[in-house]
């Protein structure tokens, strides 16, 4: 059960993905793009500075990267989330099924509230700010309270509260990244954003210019290994969200697979975050 709730956290484990890197990429499913579906494969001026890259090389780059601004750029911006998936989580022979409920509270709170499909028990609960990680293992009757700095040492990779709410809101992972090359593809564009010790590679349809597909890589070698494919687009309060994400990471030895689907998502309407450790549970 340790792994399971290991698995329904890899949320937090993909805050990490500073860390991360770009490989062979698993194949799982098929994800619906709008009316395609798509295989896993493995103010003044308005030029972007970007140092030393392809694009700075080859002004043809430049000159793509700084006409698809308002794509990569592109957010969807919030003030409050809550939102319902079902999660099929996969990692060595251990299959689980369960459903989530997702509170945020913009760059203040992420809650989550985990239930198994089975006789819908309440198997955990997590409780994240940009500074402390709770978590609430209802099977086995203990409680996790941390710094945030701390939380590696009980998941496999750092977390971060930015990346992890990109991450379920379906924005980029790392937003504060540059661009450093852009490829038109025909069909899709992608775009290369770098951090300090990073690598972000995102494509996008051109049909609506929504998110398709995210990677991440460090730039050390070894790490994290991560790809999120993003489907079944939907108007939400004039938000275009992805209801469907197939996300495939590599840590390690270990391989995780996280097929979530929403079923509800609702934005800037009020959220309540109950987080309430019993008396007689197990302060770990």
């Amino acid at each position: 059960m340790n792994r399971l709730i290991a698995g329904i956290t890899m949320m937090m484990v993909l805050s990490g993905m500073a860390a991360c890197k770009i490989g062979k990429k698993p194949v799982r499913k098929q994800v619906m793009q709008d009316t395609a579906v798509v295989q896993n494969p493995p103010l003044a001026d308005t030029t972007v500075k970007r140092g030393d890259s392809i694009a700075a090389a080859n002004p043809a780059k430049q000159l793509l990267i700084d006409s698809l601004q308002s794509v990569w750029k592109q957010e969807i911006n919030f003030s409050t989330f809550s939102g319902k998936a079902k999660m099929h989580f996969e990692i060595k022979d251990e299959k689980q099924d369960v459903v989530a409920n997702f509170r945020i509270k913009k760059d203040s709170a992420i809650w989550v509230a985990v239930n198994a499909t089975v006789l819908s028990v309440q198997v955990a609960r997590v409780y994240v700010t940009p500074d402390s990680f709770k978590l609430i293992n209802y099977l086995q009757k203990y409680s996790m309270v941390m710094a945030i700095s701390d939380a590696k040492k009980f998941l496999p990779a750092d977390v971060d509260f930015s990346t992890l709410q990109n991450l379920i809101i379906g924005n980029a992972l790392k937003s504060l990244s540059q661009p450093t090359d852009a490829t038109d593809f025909g069909g899709t564009w992608s775009v290369q954003m770098e951090g300090a010790d990073y690598v972000q590679q995102l494509t996008y349809n051109k049909s609506d210019s929504t998110m398709r597909s995210s990677q991440l890589r460090t730039k050390a070698a070894n790490g994290p290994q991560a790809m999120i494919q993003y489907g079944n687009y939907e108007k939400k309060d004039e938000r275009k969200f992805a209801n469907s994400r197939a996300i495939n990471t590599i840590n390690g030895q270990e391989q995780y697979y996280i097929d979530m689907n929403f079923s509800n998502a609702v934005f800037d309407q009020p959220v309540d975050m109950p987080f309430t450790i019993p008396a007689k549970y197990t302060v770990k």
